[in-house]
């Protein structure tokens, strides 16, 4: 839920032409729509101008261009229906090939990095819950596959014992060797992104030959239906891509 205020939306507005160099009134407009992600009332059809509250507000700092500090940063020209925020901070040479790269090497390196507006504590309750309904449904599928006596045996290690073994489930295969599971659910398909936690990585590399992945995709919360495709713990490396998204950092 938010209800911006039309200071903060220029903050935003300011930090996104700092970064692109350039932007039309529209550009800008959904920049900050991705950015900040506005929901509540100001996702509020304004009904004067069959638009939202926050794209009235977007409009309404640009208007208000000559009392904020708008101005400060960037130089408007008008351009047919639309608007051109050029920063100052640009090379001055005249709007020549210097600048007009600039603009585009500054909008090239924008194009990797996005900040949001996230609510972290939404996400994280959603995620939890859609992790628990996977772990669950691979839990059940498991017990379907093995006999009786085996499914009776398996264990659902991250909720009876936490997180932090490197797998959520120890389930069997059918001549009763254990199986180590670690559950990858998206809602998504099954070339959805997933996370790997270092400790899970470590694992599966360290217990290859019982270790795997149960990837659970087009995972429908609601009917709790959805497609399974194993990964063993040989073949994880070989058959994904992983990409370090962060660091643990210290001192040298």
């Amino acid at each position: 839920m938010s209800n911006y205020s039309e200071k903060e939306i220029l903050v935003v507005a300011i930090k996104i032409l700092e970064e692109t160099g350039e932007m039309t009134t529209t550009e800008l407009k959904e920049a900050l729509m991705d950015e900040m992600n506005p929901g509540g009332n100001d996702l509020a059809i304004n009904l004067n101008r069959n638009d939202t509250n926050f794209e009235q507000k977007v409009r309404n700092m640009i208007s208000h261009r000559d009392h904020n500090e708008l101005l400060k940063y960037c130089e408007y020209e008008r351009f047919g229906r639309n608007g051109i925020l050029r920063s100052k901070s640009l090379a001055q040479d005249g709007r020549g090939e210097k600048e007009k790269q600039e603009i585009e090497t500054r909008k090239e390196k924008k194009r990797n990095f996005r900040a949001r507006k996230v609510d972290f504590d939404e996400i994280n309750a959603r995620n939890k819950d859609l992790g628990l309904k996977g772990e669950l449904y691979v839990l059940q599928h498991e017990k379907e596959r093995l006999s009786v006596e085996l499914g009776e045996k398996i264990i659902h290690v991250s909720v009876e014992q936490g997180d932090g073994a490197g797998y959520d489930i120890l389930s069997y295969d059918l001549s009763g060797k254990p199986r180590y599971i670690e559950v990858k659910t998206t809602t998504g398909p099954k070339d959805t992104p997933f996370y790997l936690s270092e400790n899970e990585k470590a694992f599966l590399e360290e217990y290859a030959e019982e270790a795997e992945i149960v990837r659970l995709y087009n995972f429908n919360c609601e009917t709790l239906t959805g497609e399974i495709y194993r990964i063993s713990g040989e073949d994880f490396l070989k058959k994904l891509t992983l990409q370090p998204i962060s660091y643990k950092v210290t001192l040298k």
